[in-house]
């Protein structure tokens, strides 16, 4: 099945319009783009991943007052590579895809929902109260730490989380 057009369909149903290759938003969006770069992602499989990540990035309309995109990858520990308000366009964001190298070691999800809620969802790195806050999780399984009280703070925070299997 084709990733980003699953992708594209859920954040379609969260108020977000494609129309052609773009999409277009009567809303803003804050999407945070959370990566599993763990040991158990092979590296063939992490080079797809950011192949979808391109694509995915090129659909939408990226500014200040559109949609904005943080990237956080994880493994044992999270780490940012941009938050939302880094960058001004498609372009420079695109750029900065190219660039990511995996992390390897373990995978833990959980550590990774809380560091996205206490730091990248926050007005002090670009998020917008009249944004809708979606996280895209992508990851190719289990978790070496739980995820549950995570991923309730994030729902209790009014913050939509969609799993991409990879």
């Amino acid at each position: 099945m084709d990733h980003l057009l699953t992708v594209l369909l859920l954040l379609w149903s969260s108020g977000l319009r494609a129309e052609g290759a773009q999409c277009e938003t009567s809303t803003k969006a804050d999407i945070v783009l959370v990566v599993d770069g763990s040991g158990s992602i092979y590296p063939e499989s992490f080079q797809h991943v950011l192949s979808f990540i391109t694509n995915m990035v090129s659909a939408f309309d990226i500014g200040p007052d559109r949609v904005q995109i943080a990237l956080v990858q994880y493994s044992e520990d999270p780490m940012t590579h941009w938050y939302l308000n880094t960058h001004q366009n498609k372009q420079a964001l695109l750029e900065d895809v190219s660039r990511i190298r995996q992390l390897g070691g373990n995978t833990n999800t959980g550590r990774a929902l809380k560091y996205i809620l206490q730091n990248i969802f926050q007005p002090n790195v670009g998020m917008r109260a009249d944004s809708e806050k979606i996280a895209v999780l992508i990851t190719d399984g289990e978790s070496s730490d739980l995820v549950d009280s995570p991923s309730q703070e994030l729902k209790i925070a009014g913050i939509k989380v969609y799993t991409v299997g990879e």
